[in-house]
This record gives structure tokens, sequence and C-alpha cells, in this order.
């Protein structure tokens, strides 16, 4: 399979580097002896079953958990180095806004709490505003976050995110509440902004067609403890279309996933 091939191709920056990288919450492993790089500008999604600490990953590399052995670094720092130099960001399932700001409110509140740290305000990129167009909220910056639909919240969460210029964009199944439809829409705005953007994504799902979908490379994790089974190479081309998901190659790294998962 795809998976257990490599290819040639340019030197580039390692985004993500975990280094035998194991992960405890008292006497119980959640991960164990996890080596891994994640090159920049990689789109990668993690799959595995329940409780075989995907999660708990994404904590790791956010300095939310500490490493209870072996070494996490982004971008050749700390964790905490690279949280500090803001060099990644987190999109979790819930979209967490604050109720009383509005949508664009929402977006400018990290620049804010910066400004407040004495933190420059990143120069160069997009603002609030255009990030809001970017995400598809053009003419919804001054929604309240109740008059908005679960996935336009998602959708201000994910340009909240981007605010900053992070490097790495952590994800935590951001549309595993939303309804199908919903979620084949912001699949495909999301590999839009990833193309535009170049940012790193890691991004964490339970359902294996979204994994395919969107994922260049899908790591497949297993449980008791976690420990990486499988990095499958995603060889389907981009732009990718929802129709897509009919093909027989797209149906045919789906059945191999699910093979691997059952063997987890």
């Amino acid at each position: 399979m795809d998976g257990s091939q490599t290819q040639a191709k340019e030197s580039r920056a390692i985004a993500a580097s975990l280094s035998a990288a194991s992960a405890r919450f008292g006497d119980f492993t959640a991960l164990s002896d996890i080596t891994l790089d994640i090159e920049a500008g990689d789109f990668y999604t993690i799959l595995g079953p329940s409780g075989c600490g995907k999660s708990t990953m994404l904590r790791l590399v956010s300095d939310l958990v500490p490493p209870a052995s072996g070494t996490v670094e982004i971008f050749g720092k700390s964790t905490e180095a690279a949280r500090l130099a803001r060099e990644f960001a987190f999109v979790f399932q819930d979209a967490t806004l604050l109720p009383w700001r509005s949508a664009l409110e929402n977006v400018e509140l990290p620049l804010e709490i910066g400004r407040k740290r004495g933190i420059k305000t990143p120069k160069g990129d997009r603002t609030p505003s255009e990030l809001l167009e970017l995400v598809g909220l053009k003419r919804r910056e001054n929604a309240l976050p109740h008059e908005l639909s679960g996935g336009m919240r998602q959708r201000v969460a994910i340009a909240r995110a981007l605010v900053c210029q992070p490097k790495l964009l952590l994800m935590d199944e951001p549309f595993g509440a939303l309804d199908e439809m919903t979620r084949d829409r912001l699949n495909l705005q999301l590999l839009d902004i990833w193309k535009e953007t170049g940012t790193t994504i890691l991004f964490v799902t339970h359902s294996i067609p979204e994994a395919v979908f969107l994922g260049q490379k899908v790591l497949m994790l297993k449980a008791n403890p976690g420990r990486v089974k499988e990095v499958v190479q995603v060889n389907l081309p981009f732009p990718r279309e929802i129709a897509l998901r009919e093909t027989p190659k797209f149906n045919k790294y789906c059945s191999y996933l699910r093979k691997l998962l059952e063997e987890c």
C-alpha cells in the first residue's frame, strides 16, 4: 500500500518533531514512545480507536500536556517557547466563542490579549475582517455567536486561530458535531485555507472518509497505550472535490484504513 512508500522531495523545515515522546496521567500511559517528524506545510489527519491518545498527542504538541519522557519540538523550539512565540494555534470541537462579542470581536481577541502582554501585532498578512472573508463570513462580522449556525461558529474559530499567523494549526475534531453537508462544505473550505496560507495542519477525526479526503498523510494510532501504527501516504490529487469520495482509489484507501483500525 502507498503508506509504506517514500517519495523523493526537497528538504523542508520540520514543523513538529516528537522523539520517543510519552504522556502519562498518574499511573495511566496515554501515549508511549511516539517518534514522528511532520514537515512544514503538510496536512496530517490523525485516526485511531477511542482512547488511543489522539487528542493527547495534540496537547503534547501544544504544551498543554508535558511529555513524561522523550522530547517534543515545534520548529526547533521547545513547546513552551513555540507557544510564547505563537508558532501554533488550536481549534477545538467546540468553537468556544465569547457570547457577548461579535464574530469580528472574537477573531480580534488574540490580538487584544497580545497587545496587553506587549506582543507585537503580526503585520503583512490578513486583518481580522479579511480572515472572516477568507472563511466565508464577509457579511456576518457583527453577528453574535447565538445568531450563527454551528458551522459558522467553527469558521469564526478557525479565523480566530489564524489571526496571529500560526505556522502550525492543531484541530481536534472541529467538525465532529456538524451535519454531513455542513461538514463537507467546511472540509472543502479548510483545504482552500490550507492552500492559501501554507499552514501545517494536524487534524484529529474519527471519520475515515474525512481523514482520507483532507490528509496528505494519515497517522493511525493504536491503543493501550497509544502508539504509531502506521503513517499512510494519501496519493490523491489536489485540489479535491466531494466527488472524489465516489472513486475506487478513494474507497481503496478507506478500506485499507478500516482494516488498520480493526487491528488497533
